[in-house]
């Protein structure tokens, strides 16, 4: 059986296969970052309201957490990714998996662990992972907007905590996340000691207060 053909690489003398670089796969990965020009750190909006995600002017998409639709619209959102009208084939960023990376429930970040390919020099490809932080922001949707100016919030939920630590309303909001509790409010007000939910239908608000 014959031993496959390497050749020494130019920088740290590892027998490596041979390439146009003459450079073993670690000292390329510390030559070259392929993950230079994307953005690691990306903001996503969120209505409070209905739960849905801004895509894009006057389109809002309902995604759970951690699905693939919201994963699809987190690397849509992330500029560099995708390769510039006009950009050579060789010099394209191929994306090859992703997959969540678990965060706390409250702490308003989703993250990404992505791993890309690149094509570094004639004929030699660099694989890199790396996590991107998605930070969410809450942004009231247009319909929703527009049903609470007009007034159309009927029932009122008030959620109050008056002591000096914050422990009792942090786990609170963490359930109500990751329950998707408030599901269904017009909109939601955040105070020092609390917050008011506001709800189109007095069955919602009841159905609420019920969770709670």
């Amino acid at each position: 059986m014959s031993t496959p053909l390497q050749i020494l690489c130019c920088l740290c003398g590892t027998p490596t296969p041979p390439n146009a670089s003459a450079t073993c796969t670690s000292c390329l990965s510390t030559q070259s970052d392929i993950t230079r020009g994307v953005n690691t750190e990306v903001t996503l909006h969120q209505c409070r309201s209905c739960q849905r995600w801004f895509k894009e002017e006057n389109k809002w998409l309902g995604c759970d957490l951690e699905s693939r639709e919201l994963m699809g619209l987190c690397l849509e959102k992330t500029s560099g990714l995708k390769p510039k009208r006009g950009t050579k084939e060789e010099h394209k960023i191929k994306l090859t998996d992703a997959s969540w990376v678990w965060t706390e429930p409250h702490s308003m970040r989703l993250k990404v662990k992505a791993t890309i390919q690149k094509e570094v020099s004639s004929g030699v490809i660099l694989q890199q992972s790396f996590i991107i932080t998605y930070i969410v922001r809450n942004q009231q949707c247009p319909g929703c907007q527009a049903n609470f100016t007009q007034g159309a919030w009927k029932h009122l939920v008030q959620v109050r905590q008056r002591v000096g630590h914050k422990r009792t309303f942090l786990y609170l909001e963490q359930i109500i996340l990751k329950k998707q509790g408030s599901k269904g409010a017009l909109s939601i007000e955040v105070f020092k000691d609390g917050m008011d939910f506001y709800f189109g239908e007095r069955g919602k608000g009841e159905r609420f207060i019920d969770f709670l």
